[in-house]
């Protein structure tokens, strides 16, 4: 099915990618220019503590808070950490959460460098290929490719989901330049003091065309000249026939607003998704795990067993898609609607992990146990949406930040300005939002009037709640 990549790069303080389907969106990324994401960062730290009852280090990477570095994320998972690592030495280390509240960045002692179609496992004894290429005949082909390039270079590789239509030169060509990134890094390991920054993730417009660009992306989008000379530059580097599918924004009205698609970004925040027969699934975030309750609509009681089932199977497909979206991580408990129908149950757990199996972060479902309850395992990528309020989706998200919610006010408002008609524009906010809106741009509000060729009013709203806003017909 064909597939649509949205490259929004208009703001400075944060640049986003969307995949779309059929004008559904489908995965999404975010960076903010302050406060990037450390995850794919390699470093050589060193090891400030050593927690032996748990088996853990706390490594500086001197990025502030100490990393927490777990045996059992050690290539061969020794059974005491002290076994790994004594205190005041080195570690080559991978973050692979960032740092959530007091806690530190998670990391992994075992390394893995991603290129457009192979990973190269430094330190594992072998690789595989990607659970996302479904198609027999195309695992049987790239597995006998990668055992050759294994068994003649003598590092474990993993086949990425773009290289199902690839021949061994364009995986030779990948892994030649993966294997030069990894001599980079041993080099500088054996030469930079600890802490340091041994490799750094490419931006977010390297990403997206490194992780979400297959055969079934038909055409890619960006919404600035400089966006588009960095698309180019990329694609140039890792497949130059991508450049036929490049396409630059040219609409008055902002990228992500003209495909319909800051509206559904928007619920991404929301509490409660509604499913098409009437129920709904509630997210509810803890320290420890992400809860989700799976609610059935009105339904009598003669006909509660099917409807239940095809609550649960929304549901499930809801749940993959929205863990996916929110980039929802660690354990994540999922509440069903209990099944009197043993094969119903079997036919739920089934359609789940059909759904999680779509999901490019690692994923560890459980199975379908009394009551309802699914308990699943994700490894987060670092990518989410940035928690903001959100008037419209009837959630206010985790945290509510003025300055998040000052850049979805200023698109909203871009996005009206560009439309056509004489009426003015007001837009009522609570006054930290205002602030934060004000410290944003510089002259805001005169550059849109004069965009916009009508009058524009942001007023203070002290009534409204914190991260509150409404944009009106001025």
């Amino acid at each position: 099915m064909a597939r649509l990549l949205l490259i929004n790069a208009s703001e400075p303080e944060e640049t986003r990618a969307a995949l779309v389907e059929e004008g559904r969106l489908e995965e999404y990324r975010s960076e903010r220019a302050a406060g990037g994401s450390l995850v794919g960062n390699i470093y050589k730290g060193r090891v400030r503590n050593l927690e032996r009852g748990i088996g853990a280090a706390f490594v500086d990477l001197g990025v502030g808070r100490n990393g927490f570095l777990h045996a059992s994320a050690c290539p061969g998972a020794p059974a005491r950490i002290d076994e790994r690592f004594a205190v005041g030495g080195d570690a080559i280390v991978q973050v692979t959460r960032d740092p959530i509240g007091a806690k530190g960045p998670m990391l992994t002692g075992d390394l893995s460098l991603p290129g457009r179609f192979l990973v190269l496992l430094p330190f594992a004894k072998g690789g595989g290929v990607s659970r996302r290429i479904g198609a027999q005949d195309d695992r049987t082909k790239l597995r006998e490719l990668v055992k050759d390039l294994e068994r003649r270079t003598g590092v474990a590789l993993i086949v990425r989901t773009a290289a199902a239509d690839q021949g061994a030169r364009e995986l030779l060509r990948d892994l030649r330049q993966l294997r030069r990134v990894w001599a980079s890094i041993e080099e500088r390991a054996a030469a930079a003091p600890a802490p340091a920054l041994l490799y750094e993730e490419g931006d977010l417009v390297a990403r997206a065309f490194r992780d979400l660009v297959d055969r079934d992306v038909k055409e890619i989008v960006v919404d600035t000249p400089e966006a588009l000379l960095r698309a180019r530059g990329v694609m140039a580097a890792i497949q130059p026939t991508l450049v036929e599918r490049l396409r630059f924004h040219k609409g008055p009205e902002p990228l992500f607003h003209a495909f319909g698609i800051e509206e559904q970004v928007d619920r991404l925040h929301a509490r409660r998704v509604c499913l098409p027969g009437g129920g709904s699934v509630v997210f509810d975030r803890t320290e420890a795990l992400v809860a989700v309750d799976v609610n059935s609509g009105r339904t009598r009681e003669e006909e509660f067993e099917e409807t239940a089932l095809k609550t649960n199977l929304e549901a499930a497909e809801a749940i993959a898609r929205e863990v996916r979206l929110r980039d929802l991580g660690g354990v994540i408990v999922v509440d069903f609607i209990d099944l009197g129908d043993a094969a119903h149950g079997k036919t739920l757990e089934r359609a789940f992990k059909d759904a999680l199996a779509r999901d490019r972060a690692r994923v560890r479902p459980g199975r379908l146990g009394d009551f309802g309850i699914f308990p699943l395992t994700r490894q987060r990528r670092g990518a989410g949406p940035p928690p903001r309020s959100c008037p419209q989706c009837g959630g206010t998200g985790e945290l509510v930040r003025p300055e998040e919610v000052a850049l979805r006010v200023y698109r909203e408002l871009r996005a009206r300005a560009a439309r056509r008609g004489r009426t003015g524009i007001r837009a009522r906010v609570n006054p930290e939002v205002l602030d934060a809106l004000l410290r944003l741009r510089q002259g805001l509000i005169e550059a849109l009037r004069e965009e916009a060729r009508r009058d524009v009013k942001v007023e203070p709203d002290p009534a409204l709640p914190a991260g509150g806003w409404a944009i009106e017909a001025g």
